[in-house]
């Protein structure tokens, strides 16, 4: 962990209008900050993918492994071209059926995306998050988010503010304040840049809903 504290701010969305949580927020990204926000699953911790100084600090704040990649969250299924390429048809049934919602899906990424988010690899992990506020975050800014888990590497994912605080106060400008995340486990995680598909982790949705859409899935 860094040893440059910093004072992290919390806004709570009770107290603020979407507006003006939501331009906070994407200044602070925009300026290479870093953001804990509230989704449909865990606490989320935003950088601005075009900032390799803000992907550090986010392998830094984490003490996460530089070879583990860092999703990209999206607010919906048509800023897929935005960030990936040699998109396969069967991405919009699975939008229609599981967007908004916690399924995380691996494509081939596109070459504005940095090498640093994704680990040196080819892929990229996307996911449009069922959370308004955090949605309308992604729309206003205008670069690509990379958003992972808001907790120390290896430790239990956060699913409320004061859990975030424990684990990353000081290292983050802001907090995202709305309350106990209704989901609580991390997204489903499929690839689809092999064939069959090949499901990376499981989560909330399942691999049988999957394969009535897709077809056979590799565990």
């Amino acid at each position: 962990m860094s040893e440059h504290r910093i004072i992290t701010e919390v806004v709570d969305v009770r107290e603020f209008r979407t507006d003006e949580v939501t331009t906070r927020a994407v200044a602070i990204l925009a300026q290479g900050g870093l953001v804990a926000l509230p989704t449909d699953t865990v606490y989320g911790l935003a950088a601005n993918v075009m900032l390799d100084s803000a992907l550090r600090r986010i392998f830094a704040a984490k003490q996460r492994p530089a070879d583990i990649p860092i999703p990209i969250l999206i607010a919906d299924a048509g800023d897929i071209a935005q960030v990936a390429v040699d998109v396969p048809s069967c991405v919009s049934e699975l939008a229609d059926r599981f967007w908004p919602g916690p399924l995380t899906i691996v494509l081939c990424k596109s070459s504005r995306i940095s090498d640093l988010a994704t680990a040196d690899r080819s892929t990229v992990g996307l996911r449009v998050p069922d959370h308004e506020l955090t949605r309308c975050i992604l729309r206003q800014a205008d670069f690509p988010v990379a958003v992972t888990s808001a907790n120390l590497s290896g430790a239990p994912e956060t699913t409320t503010p004061e859990q975030v605080l424990a684990a990353l106060g000081g290292q983050i400008e802001m907090l995202i304040d709305d309350g106990l995340c209704p989901g609580g486990l991390p997204s489903t995680v499929l690839d689809l840049t092999c064939s069959p598909p090949r499901l990376l982790r499981s989560g909330p949705v399942c691999r049988q809903a999957l394969e009535a859409i897709i077809g056979s899935v590799d565990a």
